[in-house]
């Protein structure tokens, strides 16, 4: 599915893939700054972001890196540099975003903010763990992106990460 290049269904650093209830396939395009939709046989359905251009506002893209599926169809993105979650619902329309200031490409290691979000991944609770690159922890947010812990510190002692790059949740939570 796909090949090189920016036009509909073709990718440029394509990251994150995920699954949608009726099959689709969601792709995080990286370098073209963007979200594609296709069809499990890689006809092109839709797109987030404008291609190959980056911006701040909601919607838009600064090189995303990471997509997940919530329980209820929220789609969660992962973008990147704009040190920020977003959060589509079923019908496309942005319903929220999160991290730092008016979330816009202002980073931090406070609570709820990023230096560079890297993976996103979600429980069957909705619940949101976002791999928060720079400062080397994995934070927890709930469905409405609603800060509720986080683990991970820099360091080599156990639990502790350098660069968490990426996220997951197994079955269990």
């Amino acid at each position: 599915i796909g090949k090189s290049g920016s036009g509909p269904g073709e990718f440029n650093a394509p990251g994150g893939v995920a699954v949608a209830p009726n099959g689709d396939l969601l792709i995080a395009d990286f370098y073209n700054q963007r979200v594609q939709q296709l069809k499990a046989d890689g006809s092109f359905v839709r797109q987030w972001g404008v291609t190959r251009k980056i911006g701040i506002r909601a919607g838009e893209f600064n090189y995303p890196t990471d997509v997940a599926f919530g329980p209820d169809g929220t789609l969660y993105v992962a973008d990147g540099y704009n040190d920020r979650v977003q959060a589509f619902d079923r019908d496309g329309s942005l319903s929220l975003k999160w991290g730092g200031p008016f979330a816009m490409n202002i980073f931090g290691p406070f609570n709820g903010w990023f230096a560079t979000v890297t993976s996103v991944a979600v429980d069957e609770n909705g619940n949101v763990f976002v791999a928060d690159f720079y400062n080397h922890r994995i934070q927890k947010f709930s469905p409405d992106g609603t800060f509720l812990t986080r683990f991970g510190a820099k360091g080599r002692a156990q639990g502790q990460f350098d660069h968490a790059i990426a996220v997951a949740v197994a079955g269990d939570g």
